[in-house]
Parts: structure tokens; C-alpha cells; sequence
């Protein structure tokens, strides 16, 4: 046995060796494989090996010993856990000989997690199911979890929904109070809106897709002296929905309505967004009317709103108001003629204005997911945004522009702001510009000014390198976001904006319908606190997230029996391994992967996002030729490869 001198001696040891070491924060990212990564809060980022990583999960924010390994790479020890947020996880109930787990769908999570005879429930092995983590495996490597709910049979119709739903933690169902308080909106309606201004002879019309329900806005269209004013008559929940009411917490919670493939999650319970508050002809229902005066050149004037009431004359179709436009005359009521082509001017002329003073977004195809009996794709139609759409779109746009302005100058509400390159990109925008726009390098990119030259400047010039250079500056921006304080929104090209229109499928519009009820009190609405902004933003991103699970999953399914069909499409990533393609016939997403051959390896341009393969070169948005290779349904993953690609040899994109 060790005498105290020599213990003495060794945990001196231990303290010197222990004091020698680099120690730093960070938080746990897991992989496809065994291993995983400390994302440390310095920025750097520190490999972890799989004997340390099964003893964390991702998400977790632990404290690491640092160790230098060749080529200055790091690799971390687990020193301490210091937090944890993986609570929840779903997954299918698997089972080997004896052992009973659950295979988690958790990205970054690649190992199963033990299930215990007692916490099993009533699930049986190929189910899948919902689980709460019970045992961290910080200690041993040895996680334990428990199921919380069955979700159901892998060839239960719909299971992908019910399982992505379940995933994400959308909310499905109403509480009770919400509802009840639903109820008693419905009673309280016909006498709220008896109060109100009556604007039906305006001559309102709601114009929508053909199976649109929560029908929140409606539109007419006068001529005046020098150009029109556009008259937008938004459905108004506000004034009946008390802020932190059961019923305002739990729109809240959703944030906005949810449209999945052949299913919605409204923000509203349905009685309410698609019939009490939904603007359907003939019925009075109250509503936040927005006047906007624009001019011949597409400039907008003046602007007012007000609180009013009104029947919409009829429930009008895209398609319907298009046939209008191109010629068909019966395919309108004759009372709706006059507003419609007064609509089609002025939406002209807008997006004329806005193509020389702000940006237009691109115009991409739509595309319609059907579904069968069993809640599978049956086809996918492709839908090329007509006349009507875009016309709906400037009026919403214009509408939006000038609360946003209003809601800027009271200096309250919820705004969408656009913040243009992310921080950490602004030196390979830099090193990208001084290359190959020198003039342009040095300008300060974050003012509105600066950014819409630059585009407005690519977006005109056409040759490959100028359009290469659009795209590659494209994937180095930040994603639009919300936020309580006015900003500029470099996306759209404006100064500031905020959105109204939609107050019964998003809360955020829902928010600023009740700022401007207080203004025209001259009051002063609850503004929305920092950690309510980030609540809906998150709320917003996992919805998000859901719907491209969905589809993904749903995609996979749809692409199994089409193995070796040829299909046209676009790319739309460039990375060392190979290609990210879009089917032009269907939207749907596939990889090309082009480093499987180690004698014949890709030359990879990181900088201009450019890959060298077989004497081609291949950049984002070119057009290619695939077939698919194999579908592996369980990783929701798409393997295609190039087919023909002779024509690319003649894009100016080789060298």
C-alpha cells in the first residue's frame, strides 16, 4: 500500500498535470458516425472521440481538456457536464436478442438508447415512439430513456405526419379554456362588429387559391387623379382576442399556421380562422382596412388605416382573376371588372417601381403535393406563379410597406428585418469582391445603399462569372428574422417592414394589428419583450424544419420505383464531395456525389463555389441532366448522377 508521502506525491501530480492543461466551454454537436465535436465558445472547434462521445448527447454544454493533434487540429476530454437540454426524443423501438431500445431520429444522435423493462409502457418492438432521456450517460456511457407515447406502425397511414408532428412538438390540439374562449368570441361577434364602420360599398373580393378557407384579406382597387388607391380590408382577430388570454397563449405557442403536405396546423382553432374571422362573401366581419394612395409611376403616396366592417362581394380563384387578365371575360363578376383591371395597372407599374428602387424577389415555381388514401405522394404538380398571384403579391407588399413605416415611426411592433451578409462571412465577401469588384470591396455592405448597388449591379450584368458570383454571395446571407425595433430589411431592399396581413395565420401580424389598435386610441400597446421575439423565431425555424422532414421523408418514398429516370434539374450546392441538384418537374432534392473514386477526385474551388470533375466545371444554378441512382428511404436520402452533360462543356463556366 501507498505510504501518505507517496499519495501526497500523486495527487500533487495529478494537480500539476491538471494545471498544465488548456481547459474550455463549449457545447456537444454529434455526427453521422461514433465521434462528434465541442463547438467551443471561442469559436474554434474540437474533435471528440467515440468513447467520449457516448457519454454525451448532443446539444449538451460540457467542459473539455484541450489537446493539440497534428495539422493544429484539437480533440477534447470530458472534463464536467455542465448543462443539458436533450429532454425529448423520438424514434423507433428496436430489438436485439435481449435488448430493448429505441433508435433515436435525433440529428447528430447515431447510437441507441437503452430502454428498461419498466419504462417500455405498452410499446411493442417496430413502433415508433416518443421518449423522455431519464439517465444521462455521462458517467459510464450508459443512456437510459422512457416512452412517454406510441406514435404508431410504421405502415400506419399518415405515420410520417403524426411522426414528424411528434419530432417537432407542433401543437395539434386546443386546450380547453382556448376553446371555450373561442366560444364565447362567436357570441360576442355580431355585436362587435355592428359597432363598426360599415366599408362593404368599396366593392372588397378575396382572391385565393381555390381550396383556401382562412381567407384573411380582401381587395379593391378605385382610380384617382394620377394613378389609385388600393383598399385592403385585412381580417381583424385583435380586437376580440385579449392579449394573454388562453386563446392569445396558445396562438403564441404556434406562432403561425402550419402547412404540411395534405395537412394544417392552424394558429386559431378552425371555427375561427375559417369561418368566424375568414372573410367569406356576403358575411359582415370586422376588419383592419388599410387605404394606400400609389401613383401612375408605382410611387406610394399617402396611407391610413382604420377599423372597420365589411362584406366581401365574392370569393374569387387565381385562376379565375388570370383567364380575366388575359382576355376571358366571363371569367369574373361584371362588379369586380373595373377594381381587377385597376389591380392589374398598379401592380405593374409597383413591380416596375420596385425593380429600379428596391429588389424583387425571384420568381420561383410553386409546387402541389397530392396525396393518396394512405397519405403518400401521388403526384406533384408543378405551378408556375400566374398574373393574379403576382398582382396579390404588390398589393400585400405595398400594404405591409406602409404599416411598416407607420409602425417605425411609433417605434413599436413586430418587425421583419433583413440584415444582409452574416458577420463571420464578411471576409470572404470581401476577398471575393476585391477579386472580382473592386469598387464595391471597401463600401460598408450592412447600409441599405451599398448592398442594393452591389445586386442591382450583378443582377444586370449577365455573364456567367457576374451570375456565379450573385449566387456564391447568395449563400452568405442570414436568413430573414423578427424583431421588436425597426431595421432595414436589405432582402426587399427597404428601409423597414413589417407584415399585417395574415393576423389569423401569424402571430407576429396578429401583434401589430393590436399596436395600431392602441395608436388609434392614442395608447400604447404590450410591446413584444426580447425573449418573446426569440420564442416566435424559434417557433417560426421548427416549423420550418418540420415541413422539410415531411417532405423529405415523403419525397424518398415518392422517388423509390423512379431508379434509373432521367430528369432535368438545377444546382444548388457545391461542396468537395459533389453536387446538391433540384428536379425542375418536381422540386424535389437530390446529391450527386462525385469523390467516390479515389483515383479520380474532384478539384474543389471553395472560394467561388466551383467543382472540376472529368474535364467539367460545375457551379450553382447551372442546369444538368440526372437520372437516380438509389433512394434510401430510412436516411430520407436521394443519390443521383450526372446523365449527358455535353452541353455544359459550352455555359462559359470551364475555366
Amino acid at each position: 500500500m501507498l505510504n501518505a508521502d507517496a499519495l501526497k506525491q500523486l495527487s500533487q501530480l495529478k494537480t500539476d498535470i491538471r494545471s498544465n492543461k488548456e481547459f474550455a466551454e463549449g457545447r456537444v454537436r454529434g455526427s453521422n458516425g461514433k465521434f462528434g465535436f465541442v463547438v467551443l465558445d471561442d469559436g474554434r472547434e474540437a474533435f471528440l472521440p467515440p468513447a467520449e462521445m457516448e457519454r454525451v448527447l448532443p446539444g449538451d454544454r460540457v467542459r473539455v481538456s484541450l489537446n493539440d493533434e497534428e495539422k493544429g487540429k484539437l480533440s477534447a476530454e470530458l472534463d464536467e457536464l455542465l448543462e443539458s437540454e436533450l429532454k425529448y426524443l423520438v424514434g423507433q423501438y428496436v430489438q436485439r436478442g435481449q435488448g430493448h431500445f429505441v433508435q433515436p431520429s435525433q440529428n447528430g444522435l447515431s447510437r441507441w438508447i437503452f430502454l428498461p423493462p419498466k419504462a417500455r409502457g405498452k410499446a411493442q418492438p417496430g413502433e415508433f415512439i416518443a421518449c423522455k432521456i431519464n439517465r444521462h450517460p455521462f458517467k459510464d456511457g450508459k443512456a437510459q430513456a422512457k416512452v412517454e407515447s406510441v406514435i404508431g406502425k410504421p405502415d400506419m397511414p399518415g405515420i410520417e405526419h403524426a411522426f414528424v408532428v411528434a419530432q417537432h412538438q407542433l401543437p395539434e390540439q386546443f386546450g380547453e379554456a382556448a376553446l371555450k374562449q373561442a366560444q364565447v368570441i362567436m357570441e360576442k361577434l355580431d355585436a362587435v362588429t355592428a359597432e363598426r364602420k360599415d366599408l362593404s360599398e368599396l366593392g372588397f373580393a378575396t382572391i385565393d387559391a381555390e381550396t383556401t378557407r382562412d381567407m384573411d384579406d380582401a381587395l379593391a382597387v378605385t382610380a384617382r387623379d394620377g394613378g389609385w388607391t388600393l383598399h385592403i380590408a385585412i381580417a381583424d382577430p385583435s380586437s376580440l382576442i385579449e392579449e394573454g388570454s388562453a386563446l392569445d397563449k396558445e396562438a403564441f405557442k404556434r406562432a403561425h399556421s402550419q402547412y404540411l403536405p395534405g395537412e394544417t396546423l392552424p394558429m386559431l382553432p378552425r371555427d375561427l380562422c375559417e369561418n368566424l374571422f375568414s372573410l367569406i362573401a356576403g358575411e359582415l366581419r370586422p376588419v383592419l382596412a388599410v387605404h394606400v394612395d400609389i401613383d401612375s409611376d408605382g410611387s406610394i403616396g399617402d396611407s391610413r388605416y382604420e377599423f372597420g366592417a365589411i362584406r366581401s362581394q365574392h370569393k374569387l380563384s387565381y385562376q379565375q382573376v388570370a383567364k380575366f387578365i388575359e382576355g376571358d371575360e366571363n371569367a369574373v363578376p361584371e362588379e369586380q371588372k373595373a377594381h381587377l383591371r385597376n389591380l392589374a395597372a398598379l401592380s405593374e407599374a409597383r413591380a416596375a417601381y420596385r425593380a429600379s428602387h428596391s429588389l424583387i424577389m425571384e420568381d420561383r415555381p410553386d409546387y402541389e403535393i397530392c396525396l393518396n388514401r394512405q397519405r403518400k405522394i401521388e403526384r406533384i404538380t408543378k405551378q408556375e406563379r400566374n398574373a393574379a398571384q403576382r398582382m396579390v403579391e404588390e398589393a400585400m407588399l405595398a400594404t405591409n410597406i406602409c404599416i411598416g413605416g407607420k409602425l417605425a415611426e411609433l417605434q413599436q411592433g413586430c418587425f421583419s428585418v433583413h440584415l444582409g451578409f452574416r458577420d463571420e462571412r464578411m471576409g470572404e465577401v470581401k476577398s471575393l469582391l476585391k477579386e472580382m469588384l473592386p469598387e464595391h470591396a471597401e463600401k460598408d455592405l450592412h447600409q441599405l445603399g451599398n448592398y442594393l448597388a452591389l445586386v442591382k449591379y450583378l443582377e444586370t450584368h449577365h455573364e456567367s462569372q457576374m451570375q456565379n458570383l450573385l449566387a456564391v454571395l447568395k449563400r452568405m446571407l442570414r436568413p430573414g428574422q423578427l424583431a421588436n425595433k425597426a431595421g432595414a430589411h436589405l432582402g426587399l431592399g427597404l428601409e423597414a417592414y413589417a407584415t399585417v396581413t395574415s393576423p389569423i395565420r401569424k402571430y407576429n401580424d396578429l401583434h401589430n394589428h393590436r399596436v395600431l389598435h392602441a395608436a388609434a386610441e392614442a395608447q400604447q400597446a404590450q410591446a413584444l419583450s426580447d425573449e418573446q421575439i426569440e420564442a416566435l423565431q424559434d417557433s417560426l425555424i421548427r416549423g420550418r424544419q418540420a415541413n422539410r422532414a415531411l417532405e423529405q421523408w415523403l419525397y424518398a418514398q415518392f422517388m423509390q420505383d423512379k431508379v434509373a429516370q432521367e430528369f432535368t434539374g438545377k444546382i444548388t450546392l457545391v461542396n468537395g464531395a459533389g453536387l446538391g441538384v433540384r428536379l425542375d418537374d418536381n422540386g424535389i432534392d437530390g446529391f450527386v456525389r462525385l469523390n467516390g473514386d479515389k483515383k479520380n477526385l474532384p478539384e474543389f474551388d471553395g472560394k467561388h463555389l466551383i467543382l472540376k470533375h472529368n474535364e467539367r466545371s460545375y457551379q450553382l444554378e447551372q442546369p444538368v441532366t440526372v437520372k437516380v441512382a438509389a433512394v434510401d428511404v430510412d436516411k430520407r436520402r436521394i443519390a443521383l448522377e450526372l446523365v449527358s452533360d455535353q452541353a455544359l462543356a459550352d455555359t462559359g463556366t470551364a475555366e
